[in-house]
Formats: C-alpha cells, sequence, structure tokens
C-alpha cells in the first residue's frame, strides 16, 4: 500500500543507510542462514519448513512475495541464492506485508521470514532467516490466514516469537500435521494477546488498531533487522527494539502503565491459549518456551511501568535506583529462566521488592511512602487488599479461559473481552485503595500505581 505516511516515515529511517533504490522497485538484501535448528532439511516428508540445519546448503532461490487479506502469497520479486546464503531481491517499492522465501532446487520452501515494508527510494535490509524467522513467517501467514492481514500486526509477531520457541516448536512434532497443529495454536494464541492489547487500551481511553501499531513500529522494526543482519548482539538488538515499540505506543498515545497494563492482558490471553491448545505432552517444550517469552514481554513491561511511575512522582533518587534494580534483576532472572516455573518464581520476587506486606519498609513502595512504625499497618493492610484483588483476578482469568478456549478452537473475541474486563476490575479495586492511603497525601495515587505494577502479572496458575 502506498501512502505518504509511509514515505515519511521510512525517510527517517537513516540507518538502513543501504543506497537509493531505482525507478519503482528497492533493492532488499538479506541472507539465508543455518541458525536455530539442529535437523537437516526435508526429514518430513511435506513438513512446513522453519528453517536450521542444512538450510543454506538446500536453497537455490529466495522469492518475495505480498499478502493478501486471505494470507494468499503473490510473488513480486525472484533472486538466486548467492554466496554465504546472501541475497538481493528488486522488490517494488511502497509494499507492506511481505513475506520472504528460501526455496530448493525443487521449488519446496526450506525458510521464510517477514519483511514490514520497503519505501520509495530506500532500499532496505531483512532479518536473517532462521528457525525463528521462518516460525514467525508460517504464524503470521496462519493468523493473515484466519482473521485478514489488517486485523494482525506483523511486528508484533516478531516481538512475541523467540528463538527457543522455534527450537521447541518440532520438538516431538513427528508428522506435517502435528507440526501444522502446534502453528494454528500459536496463531491463535497471538490473536488473543493482541485482541486482548486492544481491549485495554481502549479501557483507558486509547483509541487504536492493529494497522495503526502496525505503521507505528516500522522504524523499529527496520532498525532490527539492520542490527540483526550486521550481527549485533542478538540481546542488545532485541532490548533496543523493545524501547521502540514502547516509544511508538507512546506516540500513539498510550502511557508506558498503560502498556504494561495491556501487555499482562495480553500475556494471560496468550499463555491461556498455548496451554489449553498445545495440552498434548509432545508439545510441553513448546509450550514451556511460549510462556517463558511471554514472561520475557511482561517483564520488560513491568519494568518500564515501574520506572515510568516513580519519575512522574518525583520519587528520590535512591528509591528510582533501587525500582531499575529490581526491575533489571527480573529482566534477567526470566532471561535466564530455564522454565516458566522458575521464570514465575523471578516475578514473585519482584512482587515482594516492590510491594510486600511482611517487609514493606524496605520495599520499593514502603522507601517511596517513607514508611514508619506509625503507618506501617495502613499500608500492609492496603497490601494485603491488592493481593486479595489478585487471587480474585486468578480466578476471573480462569473462568475467561474455560468460557473461550478449548483444546482444539478459541474465541478470540470473547477471550480478550473477559481478560481485559477482569483486569479492569482489578485495577478498579486496587486503585480503590488510594483512599487508605490518604494519610500519605499526594503520593496515595502513584502508590496504588505502583501496587498494580507488584501484583497481578505473570503467575504460572493463570
Amino acid at each position: 500500500m502506498k501512502t505518504t505516511t509511509l514515505r515519511n516515515l521510512w525517510a527517517a529511517v537513516v540507518v538502513l543507510g543501504l543506497g537509493t533504490g531505482c525507478g519503482n522497485t528497492v533493492q532488499v538484501k538479506g541472507k539465508v542462514t543455518d541458525g536455530e535448528g539442529s535437523q537437516p532439511q526435508a526429514v518430513l516428508a511435506g513438513a512446513i519448513p522453519i528453517g536450521g540445519s542444512g538450510t543454506v546448503a538446500a536453497a537455490t532461490q529466495v522469492r518475495a512475495s505480498t499478502v493478501g487479506q486471505d494470507g494468499k502469497l503473490t510473488v513480486v520479486a525472484e533472486a538466486k541464492l548467492e554466496a554465504q546464503g546472501s541475497y538481493t531481491l528488486d522488490v517494488p517499492a511502497g509494499e507492506e506485508h511481505l513475506v520472504l522465501q528460501a526455496v530448493d532446487a525443487s521449488g519446496q520452501v526450506v525458510a521464510s521470514a517477514l519483511l514490514e515494508a520497503t519505501a520509495e527510494g530506500k532500499d532496505a535490509v531483512a532479518p536473517p532467516m532462521d528457525g525463528e524467522s521462518s516460525l514467525e513467517s508460517e504464524i503470521y501467514l496462519q493468523m493473515t490466514a484466519d482473521a485478514g492481514a489488517q486485523a494482525v500486526d506483523m511486528v508484533d509477531v516478531r516481538a512475541r516469537i523467540t528463538a527457543s520457541m522455534a527450537a521447541a516448536a518440532r520438538q516431538g512434532a513427528n508428522t506435517a500435521e502435528a507440526f501444522r497443529a502446534r502453528v494454528e495454536a500459536l496463531a491463535d494464541a497471538v490473536r488473543a494477546a493482541q485482541q486482548a492489547e486492544l481491549e485495554m487500551y481502549a479501557k483507558a481511553g486509547v483509541q487504536t488498531s492493529q494497522s495503526a501499531l502496525f505503521q507505528g513500529e516500522l522504524e523499529a522494526a527496520a532498525a532490527l533487522n539492520v542490527a540483526l543482519d550486521a550481527g549485533t548482539s542478538v540481546a542488545q538488538a532485541y532490548d533496543t527494539f523493545h524501547a521502540q515499540l514502547q516509544a511508538a505506543a507512546e506516540k500513539l498515545g498510550a502511557k508506558v502503565e498503560q502498556q504494561a497494563q495491556s501487555e499482562r492482558a495480553a500475556s494471560a490471553s496468550f499463555r491461556a491459549t498455548v496451554k489449553a491448545r498445545l495440552s498434548a505432552e509432545d508439545a510441553q517444550p513448546l509450550v514451556d518456551a511460549a510462556l517463558r517469552a511471554s514472561a520475557g514481554m511482561e517483564a520488560r513491561a513491568s519494568g518500564a511501568a515501574l520506572s515510568a511511575i516513580l519519575s512522574a512522582a518525583g520519587a528520590a533518587e535512591d528509591v528510582k535506583q533501587q525500582a531499575a534494580a529490581s526491575s533489571a534483576t527480573l529482566r534477567s532472572e526470566v532471561r535466564a529462566s530455564t522454565s516458566a516455573a522458575v521464570a514465575a518464581q523471578a516475578f514473585t520476587r519482584f512482587s515482594a521488592s516492590v510491594a510486600s506486606s511482611a517487609n514493606v519498609q524496605t520495599s520499593v513502595l514502603g522507601q517511596y511512602l517513607g514508611v514508619s512504625v506509625t503507618n506501617q499497618l495502613v499500608v500492609s493492610t492496603t497490601v494485603s487488599a491488592t493481593v486479595a484483588a489478585a487471587a480474585t483476578l486468578d480466578t476471573t482469568l480462569d473462568a475467561a479461559a474455560s468460557a473461550a478456549v478449548s483444546s482444539n478452537a478459541v474465541d478470540v473475541t470473547l477471550l480478550a473481552t473477559k481478560t481485559a474486563e477482569a483486569y479492569q476490575a482489578y485495577a478498579t479495586a486496587v486503585r480503590a485503595q488510594a483512599s487508605a492511603l490518604a494519610v500519605f497525601g499526594t503520593k496515595a495515587t502513584p502508590a496504588v500505581e505502583l501496587l498494580l505494577v507488584a501484583d497481578g502479572s505473570f503467575q504460572m496458575g493463570q
């Protein structure tokens, strides 16, 4: 889709710096890799390809296709694979929602990747084709087939799918049908997450859409592609990517705190769908990897919200540093977690460090409020009330999942709506505690926002 907005946005992406496209086409440069996967190509006849060992040797050509509203592909460019898996495609300028595919001599797809857009007058860099990018492509195409391209945020798909998920996706999938079932389940989960995020934004008064979010995130995706292609540290590349996604959402009117609340609802919807749709024993490694990926999204959002609340409240520097340390520990522990249960334990520790009824004076909340022996009881009571509200939230989320998700289907709209309603009710209950903290004056309102961040997030029971 050629729009003035898209041209202006991509003209600002100076980091690409690869030259100028000619006429109505631009060059897309990228590479096919053997990354993230240990099984050789074509182990499963007719299986969905997701890269891995042997991909570069098997691939002979790369093609770029646009994606229709029904998920159907239309090839717009083709080129032979060059040395060490590199390629250059001449792709029409001004396109959006592109899928790049590496094929072998028989025309069988062996790996793929998503490319968000090509801009007039600017050449582009594609993300490396590997197991992760291939799984992202398969999930995206399934989502568009289910809901239409305009109802799917391609950039968000890339944010939610990790290399660990790609590595686990084929583990135990002994047939093409089994693998396809996994792709369909993950597609449902990401759609549920995206819809729940929009529902929460709407309840916060932020009116947006998947298309608007996608347009705002194009610059972040382009910068991520460049970083990955250049071999930048993956952790560093994704830290920058997520920070830019946060900034893009802020430009659309979503405050960092609202983003965190929306991500909690998105994560709950994602996890409920994954656990119900991938209940088979052989799919549990993939379930665990998906839950850990979800925990990583929440950890980033919660940490950013904690900092934003304290900064806006004018908190003392030592309090902000304490909060930053708690957030950094959470992200580090979740990133290093070897199971979803370990990630959940990291969130439990984070919650206690922010607001604990047992050690309220030493928590971030206690330090911010300046809790003393004389007023400690009122804060502890408030924290306990918040914990009770979180327990009610868990029960409500379980009911929402039971009503909307089964082992073979999910009512995405129903799940997203009920999940958003549950989090809205939880937020209302927590914010009502501001009256109990009136003794702290203007600090009461920021204090309850800290309580929202501290609890109601990633838990194994949800």
